[in-house]
């Protein structure tokens, strides 16, 4: 690059300072191309006009052009949560501190977490919090009807929703408040999930929302005209009545169900698949997908975080055809595990992640896409 001459220099010194522009006040076509040059939380966190712009961008855009970043707690030592922070797959050096608020939030216990936000109960007061972890941001929600201790809260839909509301899953009830309403609404289902519910995944598909049990059985939840839970039967899962770790997601508009099962008699090695739902044909179907194509699966080793599918991750130096696990490892020595779909891992090897993720505390490690439509 050429030193700019004395005669330039001083003419931009003796410029009309009135036409200077702040940073907040580029036009959107530029601050859009900047946005592709960085990462999408440190371009959030420049301003609150730039921070506009990122949640003024479609979901199909953002996905497309960043990955999510992981939500990782860190330790002082093997059992104390000391902080939060983020870290960026696109960007291995990458680290950005959380709130205090946040860390506080996180310390005091996690129920689940959900379309960008946080679940704490608060069982003296009786009601849930809704926390972002990015902005500090927290929503209470109206007095349960009573006192529930074990329970699992999910978003139905992002807050920014006109639709958006909470369902609380019980053993025997189901509660749901519609953001701004003042009250619960509950229902008791005759059909009746099975196993621990913080082992339950959820998924919203184009207005409709699946809930899967430990038991791979199926239910649709439905919001209107009332709060309704069936069961869905489902073929294709025959020989897949035992898995390690079931997660649901949404890719390309349908529901993806990706499985952690053995591959032998020892259980010493696993693998991936995945199992798209089909109900084209009389009744529904999980058909197994030999490639996920051009996408990539987020999920983390705790189920009650909710697994996104993200398209094209090559444009941000991803991976195709690939999931991206977080361990939860306690040392991060092995945030997360990039494992093609298919490929044998041999849990027993202590030089890989699924080994050390045996180890993990009992702590919420959550892929987030920050600024975006979660929030």
């Amino acid at each position: 690059m050429t030193r700019p001459s004395t005669a330039s220099r001083r003419l931009c010194q003796s410029g009309d300072r009135s036409t200077l522009r702040n940073w907040s006040d580029l036009p959107d076509g530029i601050l859009h191309t900047i946005l592709t040059c960085l990462c999408s939380l440190v371009f959030s966190s420049v301003c609150r006009s730039w921070h506009a712009v990122t949640s003024s961008v479609s979901p199909s855009w953002t996905t497309s052009h960043f990955p999510p970043l992981l939500l990782c707690p860190t330790f002082a030592s093997f059992s104390y949560l000391s902080s939060l922070r983020l870290l960026d797959p696109a960007s291995p050096s990458f680290s950005s501190p959380i709130s205090r608020n946040s860390n506080k939030f996180f310390l005091a216990g996690s129920l689940s977490y959900s379309h960008g936000h946080l679940f704490r109960l608060l069982p003296l007061q009786n009601h849930m919090v809704i926390h972002n972890p990015l902005t500090g941001d927290e929503l209470s929600s109206p007095l349960l009807p009573q006192v529930i201790l074990n329970l699992f809260p999910v978003l139905i839909s992002p807050l920014s929703s006109q639709d958006s509301g909470v369902v609380v899953f019980t053993r025997n009830t189901l509660y749901h408040w519609h953001i701004g309403s003042p009250s619960w609404s509950s229902h008791c289902p005759r059909v009746k999930l099975s196993g621990s519910i913080f082992r339950m995944v959820v998924a919203t598909v184009q207005e409709k929302v699946y809930v899967m049990d430990p038991q791979h059985t199926l239910f649709v939840l439905d919001l209107s005209p009332q709060l309704h839970l069936r069961s869905l039967a489902v073929d294709g899962l025959e020989e897949r009545h035992f898995s390690f770790q079931h997660f649901l997601a949404v890719c390309d508009g349908e529901l993806l169900l990706l499985l952690l099962v053995r591959t032998d008699n020892k259980m010493m090695n696993v693998q991936f698949e995945a199992y798209r739902l089909d109900s084209s044909v009389n009744g529904a179907r999980w058909v197994k997908q030999e490639t996920l194509g051009n996408w990539a699966i987020f999920v983390a080793h705790e189920s009650r975080a909710q697994g996104l599918a993200i398209p094209n991750p090559e444009r941000w130096g991803g991976r195709n055809n690939c999931v991206y696990f977080a361990t939860g490892n306690q040392n991060g020595d092995w945030p997360w595990a990039v494992i093609k779909l298919g490929d044998v891992i041999d849990t027993t090897d202590p030089e890989l992640p699924l080994y050390k993720a045996r180890f993990r505390p009992q702590c919420l490690f959550s892929w987030v896409h920050p600024g975006f439509y979660e929030m």
